[in-house]
């Protein structure tokens, strides 16, 4: 196909990698960061990052806070540069660069550490994240040369191990859950292209692409939507659905140039999520909705029906269907061109 989907081909038997790496001797590293913050009482944590590294914190921020540990995250460049002053010795600074060397990332680092620790999670081995965090969790992707997509599934991966060992749920259901995503990946990038052809058919020649999701999921649509704009160079756009039915919803009115990608795992009657479905469908617009609910075909609307699996894990499942489906738009002859 291209050099996209060959690398998101990949996906299904590194992540058995790195769930193994993480359950044997990569967890001494993370125990050694909970030992840190329960020690020293700390009490929130702050996930840092630049575009794909920063999306896939998302997974994460709902699932640490409801569970009383408060978690928010900002850019690199921003907490670096705007909200530095959120920083004192009882935070816990989470960091993600795929390349280990963005400068937004290095100078936060070097500001932080001047007052409380800080995790790296990187991919490049040798990199100055690597070197210079006081805490380290690898990635392990390999090398990535296409547009991101393995390191960011993996970074969510390891944002999830981290924050179920934390609140001590890292147990053997995690376990086996997670086991169960890396089935389903397996399962569907094996038959990749008979997954992803309806998709494609129903998708293609659209002018403007919107991606809609709450909570966890938005980790999905950020990234698709950085996807797109390096693959196809066109208009996407990411919203979270109580915002864009606000007045975004209006662009639905290009009708049938119009597709909106719905994230929901779960979907039902009387809510925003399907005010804002039957708004596009109504104008001329088409939905693609990824869910775990029990939702029928109509003309307009095409499901991709999805396992139910954590909020925190969704993201991991519904990347990969969204991007076999890019990879299928860019074409077999795609080639990435920065």
């Amino acid at each position: 196909m291209n050099g996209f989907i060959d690398e998101v081909c990949t996906q299904g038997s590194l992540m058995k990698n790195v769930i193994q790496f993480y359950k044997e001797g990569g967890m001494n590293s993370i125990d050694e960061i909970i030992t840190y913050f329960r020690k020293n009482e700390l009490n929130k944590i702050i996930l840092s990052g630049m575009g794909s590294s920063l999306y896939a914190m998302d997974s994460i921020r709902s699932y640490l806070t409801s569970h009383g540990v408060p978690t928010i995250a900002f850019s690199s460049f921003e907490l670096s540069r705007f909200m530095f002053e959120l920083i004192d010795n009882k935070t816990l600074i989470i960091i993600a660069s795929q390349s280990g060397n963005s400068a937004e990332v290095i100078e936060l680092v070097e500001k932080a550490q001047k007052i409380t620790k800080v995790v790296g999670i990187y991919n490049n081995e040798g990199s100055k994240l690597s070197q210079i965090a006081d805490f380290v969790l690898p990635i392990k992707a390999n090398k990535e040369v296409s547009i991101t997509n393995k390191t960011f599934e993996f970074t969510m991966l390891i944002l999830n191990i981290f924050a179920h060992r934390l609140l001590n749920e890292c147990d053997e259901n995690f376990w086996n859950e997670v086991n169960k995503v890396n089935l389903w990946i397996d399962e569907w990038l094996s038959e990749w292209e008979k997954n992803s052809t309806p998709l494609y058919e129903f998708s293609k020649n659209k002018t403007l692409y919107d991606l809609l999701a709450n909570d966890s999921s938005l980790a999905t649509a950020k990234q698709l939507s950085l996807a797109y704009r390096e693959g196809l160079h066109n208009c996407t756009s990411v919203w979270e659905c109580a915002d864009y039915a606000h007045g975004q919803y209006h662009s639905s009115k290009l009708g049938k140039e119009y597709l909106a990608q719905m994230f929901f795992p779960i979907f039902e009657d009387n809510t925003k999520e399907m005010k804002m479905k039957n708004y596009i469908i109504e104008h001329g617009g088409d939905v693609l909705l990824y869910t775990s609910s029990e939702i029928q075909e109509e003309p307009h609307l095409k499901v991709v029906k999805l396992p139910r699996f954590a909020n925190s894990l969704m993201p991991l499942i519904e990347s990969i269907a969204s991007e076999t489906l890019l990879g299928m738009l860019f074409g077999k002859d795609w080639i990435k061109d920065h």
